[in-house]
């Protein structure tokens, strides 16, 4: 079993290709637009939802039968049918062009493969165990899921907040690394995470220095909506 290099790619107005038109490749797909890929489909058959997502313009339809060139500027592959042999094609004719390629539930076809995976905002945390137990990773998510809740969601938008104030400061960056480290060794999440508005600003105003707006640095940041996904590790 290979050793994963772990890494975040940036997939914004990518080519990717999916082969494959059913559950499968639905859910990988759904998580392809909502990272901003512009998807390309080949099968024969559309499930209904991505038949919803052709109509709307959303996916592009190449075709029903893979050939190579259908890789032509492609910058992502996904093999996502019920035949593991065309997954294996697929697999080969994206390996010849050194493309990245996942053939699902085929590791040994797979040169990445996608972790399971909980946001919280900006924060995100990825669970692989290599393809060697997909449920194993999914309940380690749960867990995880359980382990940060939706409060780091706002929490990190405000240190976030926080950093870009201070690094426009002049203070020294070990003044700068003493602030940050206090305010996540501190009391600030379980403020957050209990909603506690005004010792969210106490705790703010314990580390920060006495210039610094606190009423501007918390607004709007204490009340982000949920924002979690959901992947498989294969």
């Amino acid at each position: 079993m290979p050793k994963y290099y772990p890494i975040f790619v940036d997939i914004e107005g990518a080519e990717v290709l999916v082969v494959g038109g059913g559950s499968v490749a639905l859910r990988k797909i759904e998580t392809l637009l909502e990272h901003g890929a512009h998807v390309n489909i080949l099968s024969r058959k559309l499930h209904p939802a991505l038949e919803v997502l052709l109509s709307e313009g959303r996916i592009h339809l190449l075709g029903s039968e893979f050939t190579p060139s259908h890789l032509d500027g492609m910058r992502l592959v996904i093999a996502a049918t019920d035949d593991k042999e065309t997954n294996r094609m697929v697999s080969a004719a994206a390996r010849e062009r050194e493309l990245p390629i996942n053939a699902v539930d085929q590791p040994s076809d797979c040169t990445f493969i996608v972790p399971a995976v909980v946001r919280r905002g900006a924060l995100t945390i990825a669970v692989s165990t290599s393809g060697n137990s997909p449920a194993l990773a999914a309940k380690i998510r749960r867990q995880l899921e359980t382990k940060f809740g939706l409060e780091y969601e706002s929490y990190l938008a405000l240190l976030g907040r926080v950093r870009k104030h201070l690094l426009r400061l002049e203070a020294t960056s070990e003044e700068n690394s003493r602030i940050f480290h206090e305010l996540v060794e501190g009391g600030l999440l379980e403020a957050v995470r209990a909603g506690d508005g005004e010792q969210v600003k106490e705790e703010l105003r314990r580390v920060l220095p006495a210039d610094v707006d606190i009423e501007a640095l918390c607004a709007t940041v204490l009340h982000s909506p949920e924002s979690i996904e959901k992947h498989s590790d294969f």
